[in-house]
């Protein structure tokens, strides 16, 4: 070779080289994958004298599941007859190299396929684009019969930009991915505080005042006191018997106090030993006691900012009683086994079913505790001393079972609702909620609560109950024979017209004919059926 022809190569092969590096470079300052691919395949068909174009890119469940994303018309006519034949893509992809057909109707590897099936293309150019040791796609060029067969050197140059182009595909790929999961991820996130802010309305609106049951007296005097120690952060006493709602109150005035968004932590004092009190409540470190093998923080600090109820106060031992003086006085609380204490902003509510007062006479609490936990005191009435808010627990907890039990008629007799009326409730309202539950699921046509489904317990003579002293039979025989008396005046009202007869006493027309069966009301048949 002369030096003449050494200094032409030269100059070719550094012009080959330039365009190369123009196009990479090109493409390199683009992000986003359609426009990269728009690239390439504008290049690749100019550089080779291509009609048409295609990039598809390969699926990763499986090499042989593709999907076209680009997809480049013929300049002359802008049609799109042309599709990669399987069988093409196929060898390409099992041999991971260029795949260059001269003429389809020729070549003996693709003998079962003929250019008529492509349209009126003879030559094809097919591409791996490989990223990683791994093909993502695949780059296609066609020319139609009469336009020659793909000159070798311009299809060289054509496979080295798709081929250094794969990697800056791959990455503008992947990027987009990730950018779509991080825009998932931000909708869930949304979706999450969304539905974290619609639970907390909810709770909010659960303790609300105005959804407390109780119209009566003594729960109006309740809930008075209630919206007056929900604005400051003193310590708040609840004193009541079990079963009458202390927590629910407790609920509420965190609730409806500042520190609502803050946590709220119950706790039970009784029925713990002293160092597991003391550990679940301030926390332990590792080594404090047998079995702590590692720290754990306690209940205060997990209550930080918020509220913490201590339930049945009464019950907590002299130690742990110091302790929680030690918070309510100075914010501090120390783990057991540690050295330091620490700070904590915690309101202290806390409640009993004893007389702390007895209690600090027998030695069992501390004077000076109960003049901090007293800052105000909240008195709940048993349920016994505040019967009026009965006929609204009833429907309240029906309500619930409605729900709970999918019986959207579920109802009660009067009959029934009286004998709950007049009993006494020593278990107060937690007793009732669950004598509602109860004869909800044993009531005999599963949507009436009739007397014969409560408990004996309920209609028992009750020696605390309403019934005037001297009165003859058991609770259940003067409801049954009062009951018989409100039907037997109904339907003669009425005309014996079942229908408008059950409306007025609040039953179903089944409920009402096997009433007047049960106690063997005459009736004129004809206006019962």
């Amino acid at each position: 070779m002369s030096e003449e022809q050494d200094h032409t190569s030269m100059h070719s092969t550094l012009q080959e080289l330039k365009s190369i590096n123009s196009v990479i470079d090109k493409i390199s300052r683009v992000r986003e994958t359609n426009h990269i691919m728009s690239i390439i395949i504008n290049e690749a068909m100019r550089l080779t004298d291509a009609n048409q174009g295609v990039i598809n890119l390969v699926k990763r469940q499986s090499d042989e599941d593709m999907h076209t994303v680009i997809r480049k018309a013929d300049p002359l006519t802008g049609d799109f007859p042309f599709k990669v034949h399987s069988q093409i893509s196929g060898w390409v992809l099992r041999n991971k190299e260029m795949l260059r057909i001269d003429d389809l109707d020729t070549d003996n590897r693709f003998s079962g396929l003929s250019s008529g099936e492509g349209g009126r293309f003879k030559s094809v150019l097919c591409f791996p684009m490989i990223a990683g040791g791994e093909i993502i796609g695949l780059t296609s060029l066609v020319r139609e019969a009469g336009r020659g067969i793909f000159d070798p050197e311009k299809s060289r140059i054509a496979g080295i930009i798709v081929s250094q182009s794969a990697q800056i595909l791959k990455n503008a790929l992947l990027y987009e991915e990730l950018a779509l999961k991080n825009q998932l991820l931000q909708v869930s996130r949304k979706q999450l505080q969304d539905e974290n802010i619609r639970l907390k309305n909810e709770l909010d609106r659960s303790f609300a005042f105005e959804n407390i049951i109780g119209k009566s007296r003594p729960m109006k005097e309740v809930l008075t006191m209630v919206s007056k120690v929900c604005g400051n952060d003193a310590p708040v006493l609840i004193l009541g018997a079990t079963g009458t709602g202390k927590e629910l109150i407790a609920r509420a005035i965190h609730y409806n106090s500042g520190r609502k968004s803050r946590p709220l932590v119950i706790k039970n004092c009784g029925v713990k030993t002293e160092t597991l009190l003391e550990s679940e409540l301030f926390g332990h470190i590792k080594g404090a006691f047998t079995g702590a093998d590692r720290s754990k923080p306690g209940l205060f600090k997990e209550a930080d900012g918020g509220t913490i109820f201590l339930d049945e106060i009464g019950d907590a031992p002299l130690s742990t009683q110091a302790a929680i003086l030690r918070v309510i006085e100075n914010g501090e609380i120390r783990a057991v086994g540690a050295s330091k204490s620490e700070t904590v902003n915690v309101r202290v509510l806390s409640a009993t079913n004893k007389s702390l007062e007895d209690e600090i006479k027998k030695g069992t609490f501390r004077k000076d505790l109960f003049y901090r936990l007293n800052t105000f005191t909240i008195k709940i009435p048993p349920l016994g001393e505040r019967r009026d808010d009965i006929p609204l627990l009833v429907q309240h907890f029906l309500d619930r079972l409605k729900v709970k039990l999918g019986r959207r008629s579920l109802s009660i007799t009067p009959a029934a609702e009286k004998a709950l009326y007049n009993f006494s409730w020593p278990g107060n309202v937690r007793q009732l909620e669950n004598e509602i539950e109860r004869a909800a699921v044993v009531c005999e046509d599963g949507e009436m609560i009739d007397i014969w489904d409560l408990s004996s317990d309920i209609t028992s003579p009750d020696p605390g109950s309403n019934v005037k002293e001297g009165a003859a039979g058991t609770l259940k025989d003067m409801v049954e024979k009062l009951e018989k008396e409100m039907i037997e005046s109904t339907l003669e009202r009425t005309g014996n017209n079942i229908m408008k007869s059950s409306q007025i006493l609040g039953l179903t027309r089944k409920g009402l004919k096997d009433k007047i069966k049960r106690y063997g009301i005459s009736t004129d048949r004809d206006e019962m059926d």
